[in-house]
């Protein structure tokens, strides 16, 4: 099953990982977004990731054994074909940090999402 994409005008505007994160597609790439809870009022992740950043980490989930980090330290993955921990940290301020597991539907459609992305920008440059 494909995941719930969002359109906007006819271009893609956001990829629903399960219901706490979600990818926002950018100009420079994309936002990966994380709730940390239901609550509205709870700590919300947002990490921006470059259309090169994208690629690399793509590279890296096709590895038996993946370990990216985005340059900033405020995302970091690992884990392997069969589950990924995704650890997301803060930069500025006080330190905050949450990790989320995935595996089944919602690690096919990480996957999905950072390939999808991923080749956006080779797509729009031919």
């Amino acid at each position: 099953m494909l995941p719930q994409v969002q359109k906007v005008g006819g271009a893609m505007n956001s990829i629903s990982i399960g219901e706490r994160l979600w990818f926002e597609e950018t100009l420079l790439g994309a936002t990966l977004n994380y709730r940390s809870s239901e609550n509205p009022g709870s700590v919300l992740f947002r990490v921006g990731i470059s259309y090169q950043s994208l690629r690399d980490c793509n590279a890296a989930l096709g590895k038996d054994a993946c370990l990216w980090t985005i340059r900033d330290g405020s995302l970091s993955i690992y884990g392997d074909p069969e589950e990924l921990t995704l650890t997301f940290c803060s930069v500025e301020g006080e330190f905050l940090e949450t990790g989320v597991s995935l595996h089944g539907r919602e690690l096919a459609l990480f996957r999905y999402a950072v390939d999808t992305l991923s080749s956006k920008q080779k797509a729009l440059l031919n």
